[in-house]
């Protein structure tokens, strides 16, 4: 959302037709580099739309420039808001995390990392096993973070994962985006425990900014666009993508508990009715 904010400060469009036209392109080439297309995606697109909601705004301003400095003063908004999200994030979760507790997490969440810190500075005495989540080893970068924060954690193999769940209280999970159904696409590897924990009865909480929810509900994973399943510099290679380990996976709601945001405690079901609103 920097980049575009930074876009928008240098842009020198004479309409807003013309404006809107090229923060698509914009957006377009943020998706080519090698980030979590997921993410950037559908903030991405929230952000466009947050900043031209002001349609009564922008249709009252005398000219270009006064639409321009409209749309800036929303955007730096929205960017603020985005900003504040793991705060308000940390508020909803204030009792999640009780002493005595076993959590399991996957790979490498910012928002699980907080969420633990928070609790630690807080006194709770509680404890982590981290999967290592392959291929990149996130889970080890993750246990270190906690272990530096006073977290007993250990680091468990991804094929250990039925074994340990029968050990762990709750599973934390962080999101690269949430769908309108309130499935998460994430690290893959997510779906396997999301749904081996729902097996064996262990609630599943997902950490997530509410600019990660999208318009957009698989069917399955065989059903995930390719851009969110390899880097950008995968498919622009031309490899074949049999060869290649896809990045994310998607998880049903179904094997999911509670979805811990910057608007609060939701059910996944109330992931729906926030972006009608915010579509309509």
């Amino acid at each position: 959302m920097m980049a575009l904010m930074e876009s928008m400060r240098r842009d020198k469009s004479t309409t807003l037709q013309e404006f809107i036209e090229k923060m698509k392109l914009e957006r377009e080439k943020l998706s080519k580099v090698d980030v979590s297309v997921v993410s950037v995606s559908s903030g991405s697109e929230l952000f466009m739309r947050f900043i031209t909601l002001a349609h009564q705004e922008l249709e009252q301003a005398a000219d270009f420039a006064s639409c321009r400095e409209i749309l800036l003063r929303r955007g730096e908004k929205f960017v603020k808001n985005m900003q504040e999200s793991r705060k308000k994030i940390l508020r909803s979760s204030t009792n999640l995390i009780k002493d005595g507790m076993i959590i399991l997490t996957h790979s490498h969440s910012r928002n699980v990392l907080a969420v633990m810190t928070e609790a630690v500075k807080q006194g709770r005495q509680f404890s982590v096993f981290v999967t290592e989540s392959q291929p990149d080893n996130s889970g080890r970068c993750m246990a270190k973070a906690l272990e530096a924060v006073g977290v007993p954690c250990t680091v468990i193999l991804d094929a250990a994962v039925g074994y340990i769940m029968e050990r762990v209280n709750a599973v934390m999970l962080g999101a690269e985006g949430v769908c309108e159904n309130g499935g998460i696409i994430n690290k893959i590897g997510s779906c396997n425990v999301a749904t081996l924990a729902h097996m064996k009865n262990k609630p599943v909480y997902v950490l997530v900014e509410s600019y990660k929810f999208i318009r957009r509900i698989p069917l399955d994973n065989s059903s995930l666009p390719k851009s969110y399943l390899h880097k950008a510099s995968v498919l622009n290679h031309g490899s074949d993508l049999e060869l290649e380990h896809p990045q994310v996976d998607y998880t049903h709601p179904d094997n999911l508990t509670l979805l811990y945001t910057d608007l609060g405690v939701l059910p996944t079901s109330a992931v729906t009715e926030h972006l009608i609103k915010l579509y309509t």
